[in-house]
């Protein structure tokens, strides 16, 4: 959803729009209306006191390290690249004029459910539709579930009833065989050409237009549009505007290197004169012109390139506007970027700085959901070239969708060049027919239709041949009533439909069962749901769900206050039998599946704590240690091999008190990096955490064993979370390795002890070995302010195994060795 607070910069208004929030309660993503912070958080949030915690018993615990192997085939832990934003973190693209580059049309695809019939038309139950009168006009229809089932046709007419009859947009099939009924799903998709303009910021003087030219294109353009401008009368004009890195008082996107700008024109009626700039506005440095042109237009199509270089240091603090003005002429306009230049090493259509990070990172997956701007579009959208690309709208909510979606060649590349598997999030209004389509693209030969237009876009070897597996999802959340849209608000609905989509795939010739793992979306609050979904046989080889953990967060008394539960959280949803992860473990083996997880991170986005105490809790040391040990877990007691973080960028999002309406804040989630190439170009400790485990894991996980003292602590129920577990435990262990290369995953989580252990069993850690650890002087110690939580190496070349080796408290250890001799 669209948030629009207006930041002020002298004399210039850019709007801030924040991605949709996720609020996860039981699995539930809910979306919130606004952002308004009634609390100024600090700017060094206080440390929390430490509490009277119960101090673990005395002794050693011995750590042994056999050659049992536990899981196999075990993956890097991934990440999920969340959506493109023009504000913030999620400023990923090379181009970063990216939302409307080729002036294109829009697309519609969105998923209604009968809720009131009259005859032969029916609606929802969306009282808030902003579709105006006829909008879905001659668009086209087709029942997947119910008693309409296999009915397709075009839409006669469409309206919106009272909001007070609590009824959503009324659509009319025509005369149809078998009527709707109650309950019934169907799936509409338009075509909505025209709006070249979305997506830009943009003012017209004395009578000056803009509008869409569909006819006059320039030659070999791979689009269907192009944006007219007139202004050829006296007084007229017409500045349109991208607006980049417009969050207020702080810069995401630092301008460093090569950039160029690009864009086709033609002038109308004559010569035209248009004015490009590039700008940035700062108040330490004043107003920074990159470049001011005034630039002649013939009456032919022709491309125009100018080159800068910028070399910002971090405190050019202030919008970037990129800006054309024509005055009293007319012209057409197409193919616009600002684009960075790539670095050697970069083949990607990401920054330098996002390819850098995620190669750091070095995740196993990497999971493509574009926050919603990909829920409402086509295959064959997601695979036009940028300039060709149309913007494509789900939400009944809406009316006109402003950006383009990431591309699956940009994503594809992208995980290529960052050695991920890709995981990619399909359009839930994906056709049997357009699944075919996906597959020969991913696997066909260049001399296929598909593979085709894969090789025309650089790619000629298919894309199956280039990872060992590729990850596809039928929409994302698709139970989730905050995607309104894109919701199949029925178990049996959405598996009927994922069996149709993925039995298209498997009868595909193309298509290879070891190369492919087909998702189908689960709930993580509600088993039941997933057995519901798994009943009916649907094809797919994986289940997925988000387990999110500590959610409300309602006590910041003391450390252990907070630190306690969040610690014990990841025990208690994993390792327990009446864990809700455990639990749909046990769902996803009983229906013949793999368990996967699409997100997991903190779900902290509830609570009555003060902006204070969500600032020094939620972007902390602590909260690294919890999630990597949520996902570590995860891996050992439930077999979950692929697993996502979410996510790469968002720099904050919403937080509210649910008892006091109005009482809302901000939190320092989901993103796991503050900026990439941005101000401070620092990571959260998330990311950090998921980088030292990513550096641990090897294809087998092997078994440890502790005797000896056996650390614990029982967490008394808890406001936070809701937790309360009995025995939880400081020290947990994870081994892995590749037969000659091991290394061994350690967490104390105690909040105040140092705990010794020894090592034994056939490859304990011994001679030559690598130490790194991540933890800081404070549990609460973040990267918000300053660069204070950072992993620590050390080389320890004769490493005793029996010798009691002491752990701090709130860390995690990484040892790393070799071993030759042994089979596993």
């Amino acid at each position: 959803m669209s948030i629009v607070p207006k930041i002020h910069w002298k004399n210039i208004t850019a709007v801030l729009r924040l991605p949709v929030l996720h609020l996860p309660v039981l699995g539930l993503l809910v979306c919130l209306p606004a952002i308004v912070p009634a609390r100024t958080p600090a700017q060094t949030p206080a440390r929390s006191p430490q509490p009277a915690q119960t101090v673990p018993p005395a002794g050693v615990t011995n750590i042994a390290i056999g050659t049992k192997v536990i899981r196999t085939d075990v993956k890097r832990m991934g990440m999920n690249l969340s959506g493109q934003s023009f504000y913030d973190s999620a400023q990923m693209l090379r181009n970063i004029t990216f939302r409307n580059p080729g002036f294109e049309g829009q697309i519609w695809q969105t998923v209604l459910q009968c809720k009131f019939i009259k005859g032969d038309s029916c609606a929802d139950t969306d009282e808030w539709s902003g579709w105006p009168e006829n909008f879905a006009k001659g668009g086209t229809f087709e029942f997947f579930y119910g008693a309409a089932k296999g009915e397709s046709g075009i839409v006669a007419a469409s309206s919106v009833a009272a909001s007070s009859a609590h009824q959503g947009v009324w659509v009319n099939f025509g005369k149809l065989a078998v009527a709707p009924k109650v309950g019934d799903f169907y799936i509409l998709r338009m075509k909505i050409p025209g709006t070249a303009d979305a997506g830009w910021r943009s003012a017209t003087h004395g009578g000056a237009t803009m509008s869409t030219e569909f006819h006059d294109l320039p030659p070999n353009s791979p689009g269907k549009q192009a944006l007219r401008l007139s202004a050829s009368g006296a007084g007229q004009s017409i500045a349109m505007t991208s607006d980049v890195d417009t969050w207020g008082g702080r810069s995401f996107l630092q301008l460093k290197g090569v950039y160029t700008l690009n864009f086709r024109a033609k002038a109308l009626g004559g010569s035209a004169a248009i004015n490009a700039a590039v700008t940035r506005l700062t108040q330490q440095h004043g107003n920074i012109s990159y470049l001011a042109r005034d630039i002649e237009l013939t009456n032919a199509w022709k491309n125009y390139s100018y080159t800068f270089s910028a070399n910002e240091d971090g405190t050019f603090i202030g919008p970037i506007l990129v800006s054309l003005e024509i005055r009293n002429a007319s012209a057409l306009l197409d193919d616009f970027s600002l684009t960075e230049s790539a670095a050697p090493d970069n083949p990607t259509a990401f920054r330098n700085a996002v390819v850098s990070r995620l190669r750091q990172l070095h995740p196993g997956v990497l999971r493509y959901m574009d926050n919603g701007t990909d829920f409402g579009s086509t295959i064959d959208n997601l695979i036009a070239p940028p300039f060709a690309r149309e913007r494509s709208g789900f939400s009944e909510g809406d009316k006109l969708q402003l950006e383009i979606p990431i591309g699956l060649h940009e994503f594809l590349v992208l995980c290529h060049a960052i050695g991920a598997d890709p995981w990619f999030v399909m359009p839930v209004g994906t056709s049997p027919v357009e699944m075919k389509h996906l597959i020969e693209y991913l696997s066909g030969p260049a001399t296929s239709p598909y593979g085709g237009k894969r090789a025309a876009l650089g790619q000629s070897a298919p894309w199956s041949s280039v990872f060992s597996t590729i990850h596809l999802e039928l929409g994302n959340e698709t139970w989730n009533s905050s995607f309104a849209g894109e919701v199949v608000a029925d178990p049996l609905a959405y598996a009927t439909l994922t069996s149709n989509i993925f039995a298209a795939a498997k009868t595909s010739p193309l298509y290879n069962a070891a190369k492919y793992d087909l998702i189908m979306d689960g709930w993580n609050g509600v088993p039941w749901w997933n057995e519901q979904e798994l009943s009916i046989k649907p094809h797919a080889d994986t289940i997925d769900i988000a387990p999110y953990t500590f959610n409300p967060f309602n006590d910041a008394s003391s450390t252990e206050a907070i630190f306690g539960p969040m610690f014990a959280e990841p025990e208690s949803l994993d390792s327990r039998p009446t864990g809700i992860v455990a639990q749909q473990a046990k769902v996803a083996a009983k229906g013949g599946v793999k368990l996967a997880v699409y997100e997991v991170n903190l779900g902290t986005t509830l609570g009555q704590v003060n902006q204070q105490a969500v600032d020094s809790s939620v972007p902390s040391l602590g909260a690294a240690l919890s999630v990597a040990d949520h996902m570590l877990l995860m891996l050992r007691d439930d077999g979950i091999t692929n697993q996502a973080l979410f996510s790469l960028p968002e720099y904050l999002n919403g937080f509210s008190d649910p008892d006091h309406p109005g009482h809302n804040g901000t939190v320092k989630l989901w993103g796991s990096v503050v900026d990439m190439g941005g101000q401070t170009n620092r990571v959260r400790p998330t990311f950090e955490a998921e980088e030292l485990i990513n550096t641990a894991i090897a294809d087998k996980m092997i078994e440890t064993i502790h005797s000896g003292a056996n650390p614990t602590w029982d967490q008394p129920e808890s406001r936070n979370a809701k937790i309360k577990l009995t025995g939880a435990h400081y020290l947990q262990t994870f081994a892995f390795t590749n037969g000659t290369h091991c290394s061994l995953v350690v967490f104390n989580l105690s909040r105040n002890a140092t705990l010794p252990v020894t090592f034994s069993g056939p490859v304990a850690p011994r001679g030559a070995v690598k130490v790194s650890r991540l933890t800081s002087p404070h549990i609460t110690d973040s990267n918000e302010y300053t660069l204070t939580v950072a992993t620590a190496h050390k080389s320890e070349p004769n490493f005793d195994p029996a010798k009691s080796y002491e752990l701090p408290p709130y860390s995690m250890t990484v040892l790393e060795w070799n071993v030759t001799g042994v089979h596993f």
